[in-house]
């Protein structure tokens, strides 16, 4: 038997990892659909898609909170407040004053809340298993989530479209989900962080004070100020390099990408109903674990090249989807449409860590995170609203366009054309470091 499966507080967080990502995924379908089915607009589920990613553009905030705080209470408290906030809607149907204002106030709420769940359950996850052990419980944890995604997309749209149940019902569901995990996480052990002993979680000083002469952790404000000069050294960094070139058109195709986001309910509804929204989402997410699967098989290919044609290939499947309206087609089209993007996010992660000086790597990732994280929420917004007035065919139409557009962009820079396969790159290799054009 492996250790990780004898080991009771992994298998613990893995649990409530399971069971809080089924609920994110529940909560997810059903808060956007209701958003549709209340606001009757684009507008409104783009309002809601870009309040829902908004708060992730914080996320630089939540270290210290989890470092200064318990694990185990960080967690208990978490789902708690989440399982208040998604009890509201249910609760305010019944009262008969439900409406689409109530739903974009609770959605940012619950989404600003849940960027402290998953941080805080990987500070856990070092301190639950053995050192040799930690890659493989990441890629548990890595796989867990993403299989889990799949399947309760899915689960959403299935509750939403049952007239038993609909989106409000599904909102309980989710709630009891947030219980299940507040008992999960109630009962974890975990060895304190400085002794890594066999003591219950919490048995440090977590008031910031420093300890046996470290550095007390940082404030929020220093923290801010700190990420704001790393962003501003990742920035000087990456001009003249071939990154900045790079993620040029993937700012694009991420703005774009939030708009098919915010569009997706009203597109669902056109071509199948709220079943078929959630399949969609299952089928992004399995393209994109498609994707990261088949990179390792790619690290090969000319990274120019790779990039033209995957470029080509999602432009192409989007088109597929906005012309389509037989549903297996249309389920295709999107998992296809999402496979160069996972496929790509781990060679281009691989190319900055092999390239980029270690010192600076953390700074340049942030930097490009940041430049392509905004675009997503705000492209949701623009999204909805243009999709209000032309219709959510037209933004798949515009997704595909844009690909093609940064396929265009490529082709038209020798340099970019021309770079070699992230296998055969090396620290500081001025193929990638120094571009002329």
């Amino acid at each position: 038997m492996h250790p990780l499966l004898r080991n009771r507080t992994f298998l613990r967080l893995l649990a409530g990892r399971l069971v809080t990502n089924a609920g994110d995924s529940i909560y997810y379908v059903a808060a956007l659909w209701l958003v549709h089915d209340l606001g009757g607009s684009t507008v409104y589920t783009g309002i809601a898609s870009f309040l829902v990613m908004l708060p992730g553009m914080f996320q630089f905030l939540v270290g210290p909170l989890v470092d200064d705080l318990r694990v185990r209470t960080l967690l208990v408290s978490t789902q708690a407040i989440q399982a208040l906030l998604v009890s509201t809607i249910p609760v305010a149907d019944w009262l008969g004053v439900l409406s689409v204002e109530v739903v974009l106030v609770v959605i940012p709420l619950a989404a600003l809340v849940n960027q402290v769940t998953y941080p805080a359950q990987s500070s856990a996850l070092p301190r639950a298993v053995e050192t040799e052990q930690l890659s493989t419980a990441n890629s548990v944890f890595n796989t867990a989530h993403e299989g889990v995604n799949m399947t309760f997309n899915a689960v959403g749209g299935v509750l939403v479209g049952l007239a038993a149940v609909g989106a409000v019902g599904a909102l309980l569901v989710d709630a009891v989900t947030f219980a299940v995990a507040i008992v999960l996480f109630a009962g974890l052990s975990l060895p304190d962080r400085e002794s890594h002993t066999d003591a219950t979680d919490g048995g440090t000083p977590d008031d910031g004070t420093a300890v046996d002469g470290e550095t007390a952790p940082e404030t929020v404000r220093e923290r801010t100020r700190g990420y704001v000069g790393d962003f501003r050294d990742g920035l000087s960094y990456l001009r003249g390099t071939a990154f900045l070139p790079i993620i040029v058109p993937r700012i694009l195709v991420s703005f774009v990408a939030g708009a098919m986001l915010a569009i997706l309910p009203a597109y669902a509804a056109l071509r199948g109903g709220s079943g078929l929204y959630g399949v969609l989402l299952s089928g992004l997410a399995a393209g994109a674990v498609v994707g990261s699967v088949l990179s390792a098989k790619l690290d090969g290919v000319p990274y120019g090249y790779l990039m033209i044609g995957g470029t080509v290939l999602t432009g192409v499947a989007w088109i597929g989807a906005a012309v389509s309206t037989w549903t297996p087609a249309i389920v295709a089209c999107f998992a296809l449409a999402i496979v160069y993007s996972g496929g790509n996010s781990v060679l281009f992660d691989t190319l900055i860590q092999t390239v980029v000086p270690e010192e600076m790597i953390g700074r340049v990732t942030s930097s490009m995170t940041t430049l392509e994280g905004i675009a997503t929420p705000f492209g949701s917004l623009v999204g909805g609203a243009v999709a209000a007035v032309v219709g959510p065919v037209a933004i798949l139409v515009a997704l595909g366009v844009a690909n093609f557009l940064g396929t265009a962009y490529i082709l038209r820079s020798g340099s970019l054309r021309s770079l070699p396969p992230v296998a055969d790159v090396e620290r500081g290799d001025d193929r990638i470091e120094r571009v002329a054009d």
